[in-house]
């Protein structure tokens, strides 16, 4: 579940403030630097084809990371986690990437404004039974799109998605989402062109993440995530891939990306996926250091605000060392089969 932004940030649009200067004038002269703006087309085609880039998995796993550098091509749009739509904590309380109150960006008010009828709360994702139904009629081959709830998702997913074309000029669309639920949503829109990107990370250094006390940069010192014991994590990083790989049966292109190959090589690797996609390649200046432009993005990981959007790619792997024996065995164990898979080492290997 989101965690809740404290409701007396309500009114108030701003950045972390990590200069002497207001918040205010921080956010102010932030947005002024570095915001991409994005004309409304008032007259865009509605048969026009939506192209979505969706990457799904486990959380942990570097998809902010993949999604801003992505976001540095020209003709795309990162839009964050855009899941947490259907969240009524995060809709209410959290800030969008541009650094303004969520409810206030004038991005996100446009995009908003041009639904006919909007209820997030009757329109939300599936629950967990409707869930497994739907990927038993994906196995089977079936189309869920009799159900009129699941129908009803998928139109308001559809109809966000096409706001969001048309104020981007037909960028392609960067979801962050990662939840298998919601992706298989994305993969049977029938106005939209997807590409699933199964971003996995190794899951002893997922565990290791949610051990740690990360705080919420953007709400101040006191604001922590919640963390997962090993096992928990292992379990669910377990169920999360399984679910990504059965997504493998949809008729879309699918992409398997390792976060370790990412941050080894991210020109390199992003650069595969652009080409996939048909846009131009990109590169880190001389320093190798990435500059994603300001997003509209949607919660994610709370990192994002202290790189002032200048990425230097680097591999976190304190796990390996940091990892106590035990957690090691009990989430290798749990794992071990879909670590296999991916091509990752059951036993324990010296910090390189």
């Amino acid at each position: 579940g989101a965690a809740a932004y404290p409701c007396c940030l309500r009114h108030r649009a701003s950045l972390p403030a990590t200069e002497s200067l207001p918040s205010h004038l921080v956010a102010a002269q932030f947005i002024r630097n570095n915001l991409r703006v994005f004309p409304v087309t008032l007259h865009a085609k509605q048969d026009s084809e939506i192209k979505v880039v969706f990457i799904v998995g486990y959380t942990r796993s570097g998809s902010t990371l993949l999604e801003r550098l992505l976001s540095i091509a020209s003709g795309t749009v990162a839009v964050g986690e855009m899941a947490y739509l259907w969240e009524p904590e995060v809709r209410n309380n959290s800030y969008c990437g541009c650094g303004i109150k969520w409810d206030c960006c004038p991005f996100w008010k446009r995009v908003l404004s041009a639904q006919q009828c909007l209820d997030f709360e009757k329109d939300r994702s599936p629950d967990v039974p409707q869930f497994w139904r739907f990927f038993g009629d994906l196995v089977r081959r079936r189309d869920s799109s009799d159900d009129a709830h699941y129908r009803r998702f998928l139109n308001q997913i559809e109809s966000i998605y096409r706001a969001i074309s048309e104020q981007t000029h037909q960028s392609i669309i960067v979801d962050s989402s990662k939840g298998p639920v919601f992706g298989l949503a994305v993969s049977r829109l029938p106005g939209a062109s997807v590409t699933l990107i199964h971003l996995v990370r190794d899951s002893r250094g997922c565990a290791f993440s949610w051990m740690e006390r990360k705080a919420r940069r953007e709400l101040g010192e006191k604001a922590f995530m919640r963390r997962l014991p090993p096992y928990r994590a292992a379990l669910a990083w377990t169920g999360k891939n399984l679910q990504a790989d059965i997504l493998r049966m949809q008729r879309c292109l699918h992409i398997f990306l390792r976060y370790e190959d990412l941050v080894a090589q991210p020109a390199f690797e992003v650069n595969k996926i652009l080409a996939q996609l048909g846009l131009s390649s990109i590169s880190p200046d001389q320093d190798g250091i990435f500059h994603p432009p300001v997003s509209h993005g949607i919660w994610g990981n709370p990192d994002r605000w202290s790189s002032k959007h200048a990425t230097k790619v680097t591999e976190d792997k304190r796990w390996i060392t940091g990892l106590s024996t035990r957690d090691f065995a009990v989430t290798t164990l749990i794992s071990a089969p879909l670590l296999r898979r991916y091509g990752y080492r059951l036993f324990r290997s010296r910090q390189r």
